[in-house]
């Protein structure tokens, strides 16, 4: 079996063995060991804190509140039926029709205002 199994082992054994100073020596190097052992623990606390709080404030960012969903109501477009008559008829009471056609422009991906007859659109329910 080895004697001296690490570094600090053999240097450890020489400072006590020969010297008569060996003992405040071996005080001092323990002292400073636990001294650098802190620091660094409160270095790696701090670190580990900041990102923790740093990763908790992304999620929050991108993740959506049950508050933030709008219902849908999904409709089958009639023959005759515009947009502007739809929108019109399911917008709340405040909004103006425009605006309410943009979103359902949005919401639907459509490109022009043109729609026919078979198409499902979904409207946003406020």
């Amino acid at each position: 079996m080895l004697k001296y199994s690490t570094y600090q082992s053999i240097y450890n054994h020489e400072i006590s063995g020969g010297d008569r100073n060996g003992g405040k020596l071996k005080e001092q190097l323990h002292a400073f060991q636990a001294m650098f052992t802190r620091r660094l623990m409160v270095k790696l606390l701090l670190i580990v804190i900041i990102m923790t709080a740093g990763c908790t404030g992304m999620v929050r960012v991108f993740a959506g509140s049950p508050q933030d969903e709008v219902q849908m109501e999904q409709i089958v477009v009639s023959q005759g039926d515009t947009l502007w008559q739809i929108a019109r008829d399911h917008k709340p009471k405040d909004m103006d029709t425009r605006a309410y056609i943009q979103i359902i422009k949005k919401t639907n991906h459509l490109k022009s205002s043109g729609i026919q007859a078979g198409d499902v659109l979904s409207l946003p329910i406020y």
